[in-house]
């Protein structure tokens, strides 16, 4: 894991915009050029925003943000997006998250057949029904798969799941 550098290392090289989420270089590396006033961080092919910071390497930009307001590391936590955005890294689209909290936000998967998350086609079943299914972690850790039924329509599972993600996993619940 790439060593984290503190508030005051990053606030010696960067201005962060907490509205924007943007790193701007305010000290100028050596053998780099001129980067005085240029955005800091480019792109990785997953969206999130990768930072070279001197003395620490490349590290993404969230935990940057986070370091740079809360001047604090986050331990074992993990840095959740709210939007599901990676690149926005804006303060208030940020907040601390368990393993378990993190994946309760992904997106619907790009393979799901009805585009609406927890809506499973299944031909097994006589009638051809949707189903839909949650997994929750119990507290030793352990997954639960929880079956939520058999449905006529893909709408129908789908809110069935969104009903019970709110349940389960409150305001890490994404529905979309």
């Amino acid at each position: 894991m790439t060593r984290l550098p503190a508030q005051t290392v990053l606030r010696e090289w960067f201005h962060y915009d907490e509205a924007t989420g943007v790193f701007t270089w305010i000290k100028e590396p050596k053998a780099i050029g001129s980067r005085l006033g240029k955005i800091a961080g480019s792109k990785n092919r997953f969206g999130y925003v990768i930072i070279g910071v001197p003395g620490f390497g490349q590290v993404q930009a969230h935990r940057l943000a986070w370091i740079y307001c809360y001047g604090l590391t986050i331990g074992g936590a993990e840095i959740d997006h709210i939007d599901g955005n990676p690149s926005n890294n804006a303060i208030s689209n940020l907040r601390l998250a368990t393993s378990t909290q993190q994946k309760q936000n992904k997106r619907v998967q790009s393979n799901n057949r009805s585009g609406l998350k927890g809506a499973y086609y299944h031909a097994a079943h006589k009638g051809k029904k949707w189903r839909t299914q949650i997994a929750v972690r119990r507290p030793d850790g352990s997954k639960k798969l929880i079956f939520l039924g058999y449905f006529e329509t893909a709408e129908e599972a789908h809110r069935t799941y969104g009903e019970a993600a709110k349940k389960h996993f409150g305001e890490f619940a994404r529905v979309k």
